[in-house]
């Protein structure tokens, strides 16, 4: 009977840290104590049964290292002012010296309040951040939490964060979709222009067909007169023979549009003339 006793007090003792250093996981994950619990891991005598937490208060966030001088002197006197000011806080605790996620957030926290966490404690009350902590600080903490108590919407440094991070997918699926739409104009915009060039470069070679069909020239015998001229010495000679044929023939066909006009013109006079002496 006294063997089961006795390990029985023993498993007692081994689970007694664990039920001490109790702690708390915040919506993202995050390890966290709250003050009493901080106040308990640091071995900091207090008595909190008139405490309580609420939606109201403050939240007082706080990154600290176990064993830390400052982070318990800091905690020490949030304990001294819990009579006076309890009612218009409650403390939200990350341990960073042995949570490499907490470390983390830190640096994530300090790099959004533009604040540097040169160490801790880090403390933030509303959008005010207090990078350490000294005594002489007291009074300003304190006008702090009332401050931000009195407001009629409390700033939240973790909200805050939460609400930038949203904001920045929004914008980066927003950019995404820009840059896939612009993508898909700039290919549609490409296709048309070239289904454009492409209609017009065919319409052009059907008017300068239809022009060497009036001037009597035949493309393919063009092109192989062309073919067979590189390959003589006299090349030149034959391209300006051929091309004062084709001015020649042009000048021709000019002449005979010109001829024809003038015809049209002295027709319209006579008419012209005609209709004004009927009139008169």
């Amino acid at each position: 009977m006294k063997k089961k006793f006795v390990i029985f007090i023993f498993l007692l003792t081994m689970m007694f840290p664990v039920f001490a250093n109790a702690e708390s996981t915040d919506a993202n994950g995050y390890k966290t104590t709250n003050l009493e619990e901080a106040l308990t891991q640091e071995d900091i005598k207090h008595d909190l049964s008139k405490y309580k937490e609420t939606d109201d208060q403050v939240t007082i966030y706080l990154f600290r290292g176990h064993g830390c001088g400052y982070c318990q002197s800091f905690l020490t006197f949030l304990n001294s002012i819990v009579d006076d000011y309890g009612k218009y806080f409650k403390l939200v605790s990350y341990e960073v010296w042995n949570d490499k996620n907490n470390s983390k957030l830190l640096e994530q926290v300090a790099d959004f309040t533009g604040e540097d966490a040169g160490g801790v404690p880090y403390i933030i009350i509303g959008e005010k951040v207090f990078p350490g902590y000294v005594s002489d600080w007291d009074d300003d903490i304190k006008e702090a939490i009332k401050t931000e108590y009195e407001k009629d919407e409390k700033y939240d440094v973790m909200q805050e964060m939460e609400k930038a991070s949203k904001d920045e997918n929004k914008t980066t699926t927003t950019s995404s979709s820009s840059i896939y739409w612009n993508l898909g104009f700039i290919t549609i915009a490409t296709l048309i222009i070239i289904i454009f060039i492409s209609t017009y470069n065919k319409k052009l070679n059907n008017r300068i067909d239809a022009i060497y069909d009036k001037l009597g020239i035949d493309v393919n015998e063009v092109s192989e007169e062309k073919k067979d001229k590189k390959s003589t010495d006299d090349d030149e000679q034959a391209e300006e023979a051929l091309a004062e044929k084709n001015i020649a023939k042009a000048e021709k066909l000019l002449k005979e549009e010109k001829d024809q006009k003038k015809d049209k013109i002295k027709k319209n006079k006579k008419f012209y003339y005609f209709l004004l002496k009927v009139l008169i």
